[in-house]
């Protein structure tokens, strides 16, 4: 029930908050309400049927599922309303912004402007300049000319301070659904179409103070470095703009920016881009040192396998095997000792310790294909190395039809495929012909989506 899974993810002095919230005649009035959540609260959150908590609360009554729905859905209503007003007293000024409005309706002229002054300079003592804080600018100077225009329609209004907040609030804020929109496009194949961005971009340019605000700065560059016909040119202004403007951002807006550009040099990357390596290295690494990569002291695994394989790409093998042990317990517990073995035997074999290598892959167990398959691949390429045919055979088969199986993997798919196909194509490539191998060269260079292209061409020379 959707009622004791919310309440038990409240922290025991926000379960007493709640209990005085709903012990207040302010707020309930109904005793039921009352015993329902004392009883939860005394037996501390442990589940038990709806059965249980009828008898406790009306012993003598049959129980009603009805009635026992509609008394849970009176409580989680309260929940609901607890929680809303929990978000709100904890910003100060959209507090105040609120009580402006509730003395306007009053007609109280002067706390009206007392508040919606103290709305404002508690808006300018917050850390962050993201769009929310553009948007809230706009709204306080929109109440002021409301009641300005609605008390005396002939007098001076800040109308054009209206207006210029709205244009900051709307370029942020279209920068930033732009950035969300590509960044989506690289992992998933959705198209969107983001109105009036080639204007809004227009604009920003042939209005560059707008650059100085953090949230347009910000999305400005980040889209421009995930554009794929500009990023190289500014790559090295977003970086400079995050580095500026990151405390001006709530920790998971600035994961969320370094994700944005990280995501497409990966992709680039899979698609045998090398140049892309540094610059995502980079990026993880500041975001990194900057703590934006925990959500909750949790490293994503995705995150995780990247930066040890970009690591490994550079040569940085000391460096990736200390994040490999230091951030091990930092991943989910199911990924812990797969993913351990997987990027020890990543390093091990970028350092030319093949059979070090084989012996961390034989460990990797794991139903994630993320991981399953990038052990293959790397046992693949092991095999081939130390001339192991048999096993390799028995590797290509068995990884045709794991593909065959899978349905979830994406533009990885035709990666893969490309993978099989070569592997078989080159364990059949005669050593001496020399037109053939230089066919079989061109046909690897002009693959598209595959990220193997540099070992393939290693092997083939």
């Amino acid at each position: 029930m959707k009622l004791f899974q919310v309440l038990h993810q409240l922290n025991s002095r926000e379960q007493t908050q709640f209990r005085h919230f709903v012990d207040s005649p302010l707020f309930n009035k109904r005793e039921d309400l009352k015993q329902l959540l004392g009883h939860w609260l005394d037996r501390k959150g442990r589940a038990a049927p709806a059965e249980d908590h009828w008898q406790a609360l009306f012993p003598d009554q049959p129980f009603s599922r009805t009635q026992w729905n509609l008394l849970a859905s009176r409580l989680f209503k309260l929940l609901e309303e607890f929680l809303a007003l929990q978000q709100i007293r904890k910003d100060e000024a959209q507090t105040k912004f609120h009580l402006a409005k509730a003395y306007r309706k009053l007609q109280q002229e002067k706390y009206f402007a007392e508040a919606i002054r103290d709305a404002g300079l508690a808006l300018e003592k917050q850390d962050f300049r993201d769009t929310a804080y553009l948007q809230n600018r706009h709204d306080f100077s929109f109440e002021r000319y409301d009641y300005i225009l609605s008390s005396n329609r002939k007098a001076k209004t800040n109308l054009q301070e209206v207006s210029n907040e709205l244009d900051a609030y709307f370029l942020a804020a279209k920068l930033r659904q732009a950035c969300n929109a590509l960044s989506r496009q690289t992992i998933n194949p959705e198209q969107y179409a983001i109105g009036l961005l080639p204007e809004v971009l227009a604009y920003v340019e042939s209005h560059p103070t707008y650059l100085q605000v953090p949230a347009i700065a910000i999305y400005y560059y980040c889209y421009r470095a995930i554009n794929a016909k500009e990023e190289e040119t500014y790559f090295s202004r977003f970086r400079e703009a995050i580095e500026s403007y990151q405390q001006y951002f709530p920790p998971y807006e600035m994961r969320d920016l370094y994700t944005f550009v990280i995501n497409v040099y990966i992709r680039k990357l899979n698609t045998g881009a090398k140049i892309y390596a540094e610059e995502a290295f980079a990026l993880y690494r500041l975001s990194l040192a900057q703590g934006y990569l925990l959500d909750d002291g949790v490293l994503l695994e995705s995150t995780y396998v990247n930066i040890v394989v970009l690591a490994a790409i550079l040569g940085d093998y000391p460096w990736a095997v200390g994040f490999v042990k230091e951030y091990k317990p930092s991943l989910k517990p199911e990924f812990r000792v797969p993913l351990y073995h997987f990027c020890l035997g990543r390093i091990y074999y970028e350092q030319g310790e093949q059979e070090e290598s084989l012996r961390q892959l034989v460990l990797v167990d794991t139903k994630a294909s993320f991981i399953y398959l990038g052990a293959r691949v790397l046992q693949l390429k092991i095999y081939y190395e130390l001339g192991e045919y048999n096993p390799l055979e028995s590797l290509l088969e068995s990884l045709r039809v794991y593909l065959q199986r899978s349905k979830d993997l994406g533009y990885r798919k035709a990666h893969y495929h490309h993978l099989l196909a070569f592997t078989r194509q080159l364990l059949q490539l005669p050593a001496m012909d020399k037109a053939a191998r230089t066919a079989f060269r061109q046909r690897i260079e002009d693959a598209e989506v595959f990220g193997e292209k540099e070992w393939f061409l290693r092997q083939v020379g």
